[in-house]
């Protein structure tokens, strides 16, 4: 035991000090409960509100952001279905587009796409002819007669279907009865191709383009009969639908001509020697199957390398 003499050994003070001897120890208000007698302020009550639901806040903020996210996720997902669906799920920059288009299943390729005949004219569309004006003895009327004749001759021989599937009668018919039993003897050989073409299968007949022009003069001709010399000068290009590996050409055969026509006045002539001559011809080609035109037939070259590959007969 201990006297009334001694005393209690210091203790260092520190974070966990207590009341000395002789002094009431006193308890927070926490631990004796005596706050709850004291009201709350509107300031208390609040924060004591808002602090016992902040748990339930975040669960509740962490749901309606899950449930935002997964419907923009949806939505998202509809919108790109839709223009899935619809083909149109492209992006909003065009393309640089490709200079040979792919077609369909069922669509038509434009054959002529990439090539140097991309922008010529179709067909009797290329077929343009000059203002007809009085030349010579001949008047106005009768030169645009005399080109009609022409442009229906050229017609026949390079672009009608009969003639490219190896009929050459309608266009024999297009010329006076002399000129055509000479012209005749051209189609038993090969000779012909310098002014008409024949392709041979209906297959393989495509569309053809064409560039060039038509002009004219009054002369005469070897016998001194006047006559209106009509001269021709195209480009004319075939195309065939081949498998290819580079933009235009592979598929397209090209011939280039220059044809000489007379028209002689009719005064004095037998009837024989009346109506549209074919007096010259001459061409050339490109792209195309030698063996095949040796034959007479137009057949494109089945070669599939770059621009610049392709050699004339």
């Amino acid at each position: 035991m201990t006297t009334e003499d001694e005393t209690t050994p210091p203790v260092a003070p520190g974070r966990y000090d207590v009341a000395t001897r002789g002094e009431a120890v006193r308890l927070p208000d926490w631990m004796t409960g005596e706050d709850a007698a004291t009201p709350l302020t509107r300031g208390e009550r609040i924060r004591l509100v808002w602090s016992r639901g902040r748990g339930k806040r975040h669960v509740a903020g962490v749901v309606l952001l899950a449930l935002a996210l997964l419907g923009a996720t949806a939505t998202l997902g509809h919108v790109a279905v839709d223009r899935i669906r619809a083909g149109t799920a492209q992006p909003t920059a065009s393309p640089t587009p490709s200079p040979v288009p792919l077609s369909q299943v069922g669509e038509r390729r434009d054959l002529f796409a990439g090539s140097a005949a991309a922008d010529f004219a179709v067909g009797q569309e290329a077929l343009t002819l000059p203002r007809a004006t009085a030349t010579g003895p001949f008047t106005a009327a009768e030169v645009a007669a005399a080109l009609t004749r022409v442009r229906t001759a050229l017609t026949a021989a390079r672009l009608d279907l009969a003639m490219l599937l190896g009929d050459p009668e309608p266009f024999l018919a297009l010329l006076a009865p002399d000129a055509r039993r000479e012209l005749a003897h051209d189609f038993d050989g090969n000779t012909f191709l310098n002014y008409a073409t024949r392709i041979g299968s209906r297959d393989e007949a495509g569309e053809v383009r064409a560039r060039g022009t038509i002009r004219y003069r009054a002369t005469r001709n070897e016998n001194g009969v006047p006559v209106l010399e009509i001269t021709t000068a195209y480009v004319w290009v075939y195309a065939f639908d081949v498998p290819r590996t580079t933009p235009g050409q592979a598929g397209l055969a090209a011939i280039r001509d220059e044809v000489v026509w007379h028209v002689p006045r009719s005064d004095g002539l037998p009837a024989a020697q009346r109506g549209l001559w074919l007096v010259s011809a001459r061409a050339s080609t490109s792209n195309v199957e030698c063996s095949r035109l040796a034959e007479g037939f137009l057949t494109v070259y089945p070669w599939m390398g770059g621009p610049g590959s392709f050699k004339p007969c």
